[in-house]
Parts: C-alpha cells; sequence; structure tokens
C-alpha cells in the first residue's frame, strides 16, 4: 500500500511539472499562452551609408564630405529612387587633437548619413555598389521589412490564438479536467516584422511538450537576378496570445 502511494506521489509530481512548464493551472482557472511565427519575404529595404573625410583644414573637410553626400544621392536617383525616400540623416564634426600638446588640431573628421529607403528590393545590390563608388566609406546599416506588417501580424495573432486554444485543451485533458465555455480573459502580442544589418532574424517558437506553437512561411524569397551575391531570405512576424479559461 505505502509503496503503491509513493509511485502515485511521483506520477502526480510529473503531471505538476508539466503543467507548470505549460501553463498555469489555478483554482478553477487555466490560463496558457499560443506562439506563432508567419515567415514573409521582405519586399522593402532601408539603408544607411556614412561618407566620413578627414582634412586638417575644417572647411575642407566638410567641402569634400558634402561633394560625395551629393554623389550618393545622385547615385540612389539614378536608381530611380524618390527623393523623398531620400533623408540626411547624421551629422558630425569632430576634432582630434595633438597627443603631446592637447591645443593644437591635428586634423578635423567631418560625418554624415545617408538614409535610403528602397520599395524595390531588386535595387538593394545595385544601390550598395553604386554607393560606395560614389563615395561612401560606411555601411550603419540595413534593414529589410514587410509593407504588409498589419496583414501578417493579423495572421499571426489568428494562429497563436488557435494554439492557445489547442494548447488549453490539452493541457486541461493532461490533468482529467476539461475547458468550460469561452475564454474569461485574452491579451497578446506582436513584434518582428522586419531585421537589421541583414544578419539574422527573428526566432520564436514552443519548445517541449506541446507542438501548437506555429511557425508558417508565406510566399517565396524575392528574386534579385541571377547574379546577385546577397540572399534575402525571410524576415518574422511573431504573436503571442495568452488566455484564461474556466476548468472543471
Amino acid at each position: 500500500m505505502e509503496r503503491t502511494r509513493g509511485i502515485l506521489g511521483i506520477a502526480a509530481g510529473l503531471v505538476l511539472l508539466v503543467s507548470l512548464a505549460n501553463g498555469q493551472i489555478a483554482g478553477q482557472g487555466i490560463s496558457i499562452s499560443g506562439d506563432a511565427e508567419v515567415k514573409v519575404a521582405p519586399d522593402r529595404v532601408t539603408l544607411v551609408f556614412g561618407v566620413e573625410t578627414r582634412d586638417k583644414d575644417l572647411e575642407a573637410a566638410t567641402s569634400r564630405t558634402d561633394v560625395l553626400v551629393r554623389q550618393v544621392m545622385a547615385a540612389a536617383r539614378q536608381l530611380s529612387v524618390d527623393n523623398s525616400d531620400i533623408q540626411t540623416d547624421y551629422i558630425r564634426v569632430d576634432m582630434s587633437y595633438n597627443d603631446r600638446n592637447p591645443t593644437i588640431v591635428e586634423y578635423y573628421t567631418a560625418t554624415k548619413s545617408i538614409q535610403i529607403f528602397l520599395k524595390d528590393v531588386s535595387k538593394f545590390e545595385p544601390l550598395l555598389h553604386a554607393a560606395i563608388a560614389a563615395g561612401a566609406n560606411h555601411i550603419y546599416g540595413v534593414d529589410f521589412s514587410t509593407s504588409e506588417l498589419r496583414k501578417y501580424r493579423d495572421q499571426a495573432r489568428a494562429l497563436a490564438a488557435k494554439a492557445a486554444l489547442e494548447k488549453a485543451s490539452d493541457l486541461a485533458a493532461a490533468a482529467g479536467l476539461k475547458v468550460v465555455g469561452k475564454p474569461l480573459s485574452v491579451s497578446s502580442y506582436s513584434y518582428g516584422g522586419g531585421f537589421l544589418n541583414a544578419c539574422c532574424g527573428y526566432r520564436y517558437g514552443g519548445s517541449g511538450g506541446f507542438a501548437q506553437n506555429v511557425v508558417q512561411n508565406v510566399g517565396g524569397s524575392p528574386d534579385l537576378g541571377t547574379g546577385a551575391s546577397v540572399a534575402l531570405g525571410k524576415i518574422s512576424v511573431t504573436a503571442s496570445v495568452t488566455m484564461t479559461f474556466q476548468i472543471q
């Protein structure tokens, strides 16, 4: 008899661990979260270029930087980028002093950045090469995004809500209970839709226990041509929905 009680105690402990890992059961309610990730091919890209010039003469440094900035903007216009999608984003002048005599300025550094928004990702690589050839000597940021962010967030939220409903039923059943009626409360959180510096997308998915956390691919990758050396991949739009249910 004692041995049987011990086994039952271990089994109850395991059930409790599973419930804590996948949701929360308290009193006559259960709170559970469902997560979903929609992976989307980007159709927009923002690039931030920097132009930096050094000279012992301040006016020469700033003038040379201005010339190069105008060349970079002209290169963008040559690719049919609208003026409204080109913006001077950052202006800075630094002074470097002599190590032995800190009152003497060795040279001036004049820096400006140009932000360019592309509505056609096929122009990404041509713009990259053209801007560098025109005088840009820094690439401060590359941000891929989607023009249909609201649409994909709605999709991710719907998938996350479905995942939460399924997980609640499964978790309640695993505890010998069942969900009663509609959710008592619902909250949601969405993020993603872009990634910075073209290095990586967001990864967010479920781990362990339940398989209702969803990853869905939407569409193919944009066509950059056979000679392209940049693979844009996909960006992630993610939603999390938390629901509270009555159980019995």
